[in-house]
């Protein structure tokens, strides 16, 4: 099938990411939707890419921010899409745009990509405001259901494979061992370092009432709900089901005290200043957080702390930026990396992350000095294990640009780049088994929380919806999946478990012409189904029958992380 692309919206990220993909993978790019206001420069733009024969379709402006498409609008895109015979759907407006197109693509059933946060809206400095975050995942959450189309969130992190390597280790870790991970600290500075005269801006925006936690800072939420999954691979008294928040914030308010008009006159040698401090212009009162700091207890159904966690996301912290006059918001504008990750699994294990870079991205140079400390590529995993009772070597380091082949690092925008290449392959070729929108029921909830700590300024808690922990779709089983057997049944014993996400079934059958007995295990999720699992031939019917009751008792666990972790180790 032809992946027929609609993009939606032309913003400095697309043009980075999604246009620099597409153009570079010749994919047809049939459509194109964007404001009415950045009609000229759209046209402009794509003709200079040699995108001239995409369609577009203007939005009035009057329109950006409602909750759903007008009906007149929703009827010619579908009308559009129809003809183009569009399949894919990608998603980069400003969040507050992203309800109303997700809507459009699952109930037209078109599989879609967004970029983070899911949604967003203009009153998160208020409770309500704050509480449309969760509504809105659940009503989402409820077309995809109903849809033949899925949606998926574009978190790089989780195809980076330095992340990926690192939650591997963690998993067969706490699986084997049946500890827990009980300490993570998440630090994540960008250095965008954005002026009093800058706020005003529509392009990850501060007036709208929220700032840090839903520009990048979705990313390591979704990296911590990644985390604290782990643990509900254990029994029950290890399984986290609430938590408690307490947490602080520093927003475009506090700076004004912290870096007044005089710093900027003598810091910046008298340089032209803008007459932002006026009262009357600039109310800084409701505008969204440039930091924020945080701390969890993850806690089991007894009260008792498992997993504690110190989240802290900067905006306002070290910076490139040496010049008033305002650059591109993006990357031009004095951004630089500082990430931190330092992970504890009791006293048997600790990873850490080290990502640390001293210039901007127009500064690149040699790959090869850009993996070091302060280059644009740095990123250091150390993991200490206590080799005595686990095994494994004392300490290890493995820089990231280990885990990729020369030829994968050649003409690379960067590592997170590449991780978001090929997520964006995935999703085009249909094999995304990652970030699907109900993979973020426990991200969307912590995201709530920490949103409305930003309003209400006490501890909040949290009871966690099993459903906000499903650990994954059935689907990426299918490497494990052996080759079924078309032959007569002589004889068939069925064992069946059932549960609200899962059922699981174990099925034993003799082939006569073959003489043999078969034993596997097969999975269901709605109305998906892997089969074909764990299976196993025998001569013997006893030893069959000895198999298939070790089966039947992995069924009687009704627990998917386990079964999903016995069929990959068993294999």
């Amino acid at each position: 099938m032809k992946k027929n692309v609609l993009l939606i919206g032309i913003g400095p990220h697309a043009k980075r990411i999604y246009i620099n993909y597409l153009k570079n993978h010749r994919v047809n790019l049939k459509l194109v939707v964007e404001l009415e206001s950045n009609k000229d420069k759209t046209i402009e733009y794509l003709n200079q890419q040699g995108f001239v024969k995409t369609k577009l379709l203007f939005l009035p402006d009057e329109y950006k921010d409602n909750k759903h498409l007008p009906s007149h609008i929703f009827i010619e895109l579908k009308k559009i899409c129809e003809e183009l015979e569009i399949n894919h759907i990608m998603i980069s407006t400003e969040p507050k745009a992203h309800y109303m197109y997700i809507e459009f693509a699952l109930l037209n059933n078109i599989n879609v990509l967004t970029d983070k946060p899911i949604t967003a809206n203009r009153e998160m400095f208020s409770k309500l405001g704050a509480s449309e975050i969760k509504t809105d995942y659940y009503k989402l959450l409820k077309l995809e259901k109903n849809s033949l189309a899925s949606c998926k969130v574009m978190c790089q992190r989780q195809y980076h494979r330095g992340y990926t390597y690192i939650k591997k280790i963690l998993e067969e870790t706490v699986i084997k061992f049946q500890i827990p991970i009980t300490y993570i600290d998440i630090y994540h500075s960008d250095g965008n370092w954005e002026m009093p005269h800058d706020l005003l801006k529509e392009n990850h925006p501060y007036k709208y009432g929220y700032g840090k936690l839903f520009h990048s800072g979705y990313h390591f939420i979704d990296l911590l709900s990644d985390l604290i999954k782990i643990n509900n691979n254990l029994c029950k008294t290890k399984a986290i089901t609430n938590f408690n928040l307490y947490s602080n914030s520093f927003i475009p308010k506090d700076e004004l005290d912290v870096f007044n008009i005089e710093d900027y006159k003598r810091i910046f040698n008298n340089q032209e200043i803008p007459d932002y401090y006026s009262k009357e212009n600039y109310n800084f009162e409701n505008f969204g957080e440039k930091n924020f700091y945080s701390l969890f207890e993850f806690k089991n159904s007894k009260g008792n702390t498992i997993t504690n966690v110190s989240m802290n996301l900067l905006h306002y912290g070290f910076s490139r930026r040496g010049w008033i006059k305002t650059r591109d918001f993006y990357k031009s504008n004095g951004r630089i990396r500082h990430e931190r990750m330092n992970i504890q699994v009791g006293p048997l294990m600790n990873i850490q992350v080290h990502s640390y870079q001293s210039k901007e991205i127009k500064d690149r140079k040699d790959i090869s000095t850009e993996e070091n400390i302060g280059g644009l590529e740095h990123f250091d995993i150390l993991i200490f294990r206590n080799s005595d009772l686990i095994g494994g070597k004392p300490f290890e380091k493995i820089s990231l640009g280990d885990l990729y082949k020369t030829k994968e690092k050649e003409n690379m925008l960067g590592y997170n780049e590449l991780s978001r290449n090929e997520f964006i392959s995935n999703f085009l070729n249909d094999k995304c088994d990652k970030s699907d929108l109900k993979e973020h029921g426990l991200g969307i909830e912590i995201l709530y929380k920490c949103a409305l700590s930003n309003i209400v300024h006490k501890k909040l808690s949290s009871k966690i919806n099993k459903q906000e922990i499903l650990p994954f779709n059935i689907y990426e089983l299918k490497d494990y999946v052996v080759s079924k057997y078309k032959n007569e049944e002589k004889e068939l014993i069925n064992h069946y478990e059932k549960n609200s996400e899962y059922n699981y079934g174990v099925n034993l059958y003799y082939l006569s012409n073959l003489k043999k007995y078969y034993v596997y295990m097969y999975i269901e999720q709605k109305n998906k189904i892997v089969s074909n699992l764990l299976l196993k031939e025998y001569n013997s019917k006893i030893f069959s029958y000895i198999y298939f009751k070790f089966l039947c008792k992995l069924a009687n666990l009704n627990n998917i992380n386990i079964i999903k972790n016995t069929i990959k180790t068993l294999n």
